[in-house]
């Protein structure tokens, strides 16, 4: 059996695949492993730069959500106030506020307070010097509509007015605010204005917690403080803390807190901070005469929560991504890989001659099962060839495998040589038969003829050419019965078979020695190990001088038979046609017993070799046919 070496390195020019590793070429799980690692990476790698600029969008929009959710809040406050500003003018010009009148002054403060909202803690109307400054402490009230407050001085309210501005106002339609300020437990902030008498002023205090409840969020848990612009203490909250406390604590050691401390408080200041805990967002009451900052202050795992969920969100698709690669490199190696594995063995089992692999044909109709049926009906192709061709070779010629349609080229080629094979045969069977016939009946009207011949010299002569073509015509009869015969395998005595063809020998003059082992026996054809023999046997005794040596040895897969005499050893010009395996008109034999012993030991699978030094040696290599 002839192998094929396909040199892949002449098949295609070079790639980048030739730069990998021989063990990661050689397998497409490692490759397909390789790229989806890569593209994990790649994919990974995209996706962390993905997570770092949505989280620091998220991140950075959060917090100008808290920026903005501060600022919407303190424009609401400065509406606030300058809402209240135009009720205390509006209140100050009331008809009935008559400070001559005592109570009729006392009833309408008590009328309005209960028509406005629940922040506003008390009206009262009190007198003043229009020409006098004052810090607002020694005034008297002259009407409240808390009524102990009546009669006492401006300073039991603890109204703090700004230091900046006092009691003072720079005219009739002015209203001055003050600073917020604690009584008891509560904090409240006040706004004045003047009556149209100009010697009494209306004032009313605010309950700044009251309004604290109204503070709006766009994020559950988000707290609100009101800072002093000038201080940085927290004036108030939603949560209603107790009093005016510094911001943070230390509210130097804060960032709003430094902010605020730093800047001019008639400028407005804004902007937003990230702590380890929290997401602040600041930003001051509009207002020329305001000075407070609104402080929203969230949790940030809440502010930060969307900035999370992505983040999260992307690690999982990373996950699922990988975990699909796993899956489809998983599936790829169980399926495609294995089926495609398993279909190269069994392609190397037929590319070495055995067309007994199974190959499955199974269920699947997908591209795999696209190539394992291709490959069975290739491999079922190629069995036809395989036994059409044994049975040409068996002249079979009406076996049943000869009738299969076998397509393209090949088929051609097989039908072809079956009819020119055929033909050949009957051709040769027909000649051979006729060259028998003819030229036995004239053989022997030679023989027949030369008889009667006087001249014994050349009736001799006529009578051994005679006597040499009958033999040739004989030996070429038995050849061709040996060639068309199919061996028959059986247990055949070396030396029994051995002595057999000896006694057909005319041994005269020669010594024939044999060593042979008991009970030495091969696996093979009888009869043509028969004819092996006696040609080699023959032609030994022939030109032996004085011996003849026959040597049989045994192995375990048959047997080894040598044949050796002492004569002139056989011509080069004998031995020459039988390497060749043709015949020339400068390069032939003289007779067929080489030929025969050549043809016969091919018939039984066996080796033929000739040592012509001092004589001739015939060996004999013949295998067990039941282990071939």
């Amino acid at each position: 059996m002839v192998a094929y070496d396909w040199d892949r390195s002449q098949t295609a020019p070079m790639s980048l695949e030739s730069a990998l590793p021989d063990p990661v070429r050689s397998r497409y799980a490692l490759k397909l492993l390789g790229v989806s690692l890569l593209i994990v990476l790649v994919i990974t790698a995209l996706t962390t730069v993905t997570v770092v600029q949505v989280s620091d969008r998220v991140r950075d929009n959060q917090l100008q959500s808290v920026e903005t959710n501060a600022e919407l809040e303190a424009r609401a406050l400065g509406q606030w106030i300058d809402g209240k500003r135009q009720v205390v003018r509006t209140l100050s010009n009331h008809d009935g506020l008559t400070p001559v009148a005592d109570d009729r002054t006392q009833a309408t403060l008590t009328t309005e307070l209960d028509a406005l909202s629940p922040e506003t803690a008390s009206l009262s109307v009190v007198e003043r010097s229009p020409h006098t400054d004052s810090d607002g402490t020694t005034e008297p009230i002259v009407a409240s509509t808390d009524t102990q407050f009546v009669g006492r001085p401006l300073s039991v309210t603890d109204i703090n007015w700004k230091s900046t501005v006092g009691f003072n106002f720079e005219d009739t339609d002015d209203v001055i605010l003050s600073l917020v300020y604690t009584d008891g437990d509560e904090t409240f902030v006040a706004l004045a204005s003047p009556m149209p008498d100009g010697e009494h002023v209306l004032v009313a205090e605010y309950e700044t917690s009251v309004r604290a409840e109204r503070f709006t969020s766009a994020i559950d848990g988000t707290d609100t403080l009101v800072l002093g612009g000038f201080s940085a203490y927290v004036l108030f909250d939603a949560n209603e803390s107790d009093g005016i406390t510094p911001y943070g604590g230390d509210r130097a050691n804060t960032t709003i807190g430094r902010t605020v401390l730093r800047a001019d408080p008639t400028t407005e200041i804004d902007g937003a901070v990230l702590t380890d805990t929290e997401v602040k967002g600041y930003h001051s009451v509009p207002g020329e005469k305001v000075d407070w900052v609104v402080v929203k202050e969230v949790p940030r795992s809440k502010a930060l929560a969307v900035t999370d969920r992505v983040q999260r969100d992307l690690w999982l698709v990373v996950g699922i991504v990988m975990t699909g690669f796993l899956l489809i490199g998983a599936v790829i190696q169980l399926g495609p890989i294995r089926s495609i594995k398993r279909l190269a063995g069994q392609a190397d089992a037929i590319a070495e001659g055995d067309l007994g692999v199974d190959i499955a044909r199974g269920n699947r109709i997908d591209e795999v099962g696209e190539v394992q049926s291709a490959f069975a009906n290739t491999k079922a192709y190629i069995q036809t060839i395989s036994d059409q061709a044994e049975a040409l070779s068996r002249q079979a010629f009406d076996e049943d495998v000869l009738e299969a349609d076998v397509p393209g080229r090949v088929g051609e080629s097989v039908a072809t040589m079956h009819r020119d094979l055929q033909q050949f045969i009957t051709r040769l069977e027909v000649l051979n038969r006729i060259l028998r016939h003819n030229l036995r009946n004239q053989l022997d009207v030679i023989g027949g003829h030369a008889e009667t011949l006087d001249d014994t010299e050349h009736r001799e002569a006529i009578l051994a050419a005679t006597e040499t073509l009958a033999t040739l015509g004989t030996r070429a009869r038995h050849i061709d019965h040996l060639l068309s015969k199919n061996p028959q395998p059986s247990t055949v005595d070396l030396a029994d078979r051995i002595d057999v063809v000896l006694c057909a020998v005319e041994t005269d003059g020669v010594t024939i020695e044999v060593s042979a082992p008991d009970a030495v026996t091969v696996e093979t054809d009888a009869e043509i190990l028969t004819a092996v023999l006696r040609s080699p046997l023959e032609n030994a005794v022939t030109y032996a001088e004085d011996r003849v040596t026959v040597s049989v040895a045994s192995h375990e897969s048959g047997c080894t038979l040598e044949i050796g005499d002492d004569g002139p050893g056989i011509p080069a010009a004998e031995l020459e046609p039988l390497a060749t395996e043709r015949e020339t008109p400068l390069q032939h034999s003289r007779g067929l017993g080489l030929w025969e012993l050549k043809w016969g030991v091919d018939k039984l699978g066996g080796e033929l070799s000739f040592t012509v030094e001092n004589g001739t040696t015939v060996v004999i290599r013949l295998p067990n046919l039941d282990a071939t």
